[in-house]
């Protein structure tokens, strides 16, 4: 469960709960902003290929990832290989890109794994935090 409130200091902020708000299993909530749940991969590639494996019944929701390539191509992130969720990203050689959004820059549809597609002769390296919604 996500709520918008303020936090114990006063401030805006997107609240999480966990619980079922009976007497032994009461709601639990902490600071959305805080690495709970946050989950790590990186993967080098150098044709397109898998990044995350599906879930079955989550979304792959990414909150930051660094792209880097040692030659010109263009990346793109997609949802099990039917989706485009991202534009494709033009890079130059020896490029690196990094986005940050603590909300989340994209996500995969429910139960897809999250793959890229890579056009032109290049190594690429990915590193992603995401969470599963």
């Amino acid at each position: 469960m996500a709520l918008y409130g303020r936090d114990a200091n006063g401030n805006d902020a997107y609240i999480r709960a966990g619980g079922n708000g009976t007497t032994s299993d009461g709601f639990v909530t902490f600071h959305d902003v805080f690495s709970t749940n946050i989950r790590f991969r990186a993967v080098d590639l150098s044709a397109s290929g898998d990044v995350i494996p599906a879930v079955a019944g989550v979304k792959l929701r990414v909150v930051s990832y660094t792209i880097s390539v040692d030659a010109a191509c263009t990346v793109q992130f997609q949802s099990d290989e039917v989706d485009n969720i991202t534009g494709a990203f033009a890079l130059a050689a020896n490029q690196v890109v990094t986005v940050n959004s603590p909300l989340g820059a994209f996500e995969t549809d429910t139960g897809d794994k999250l793959n890229v597609v890579i056009t032109g002769a290049a190594n690429v390296g990915i590193t992603l935090a995401y969470r599963q919604v």
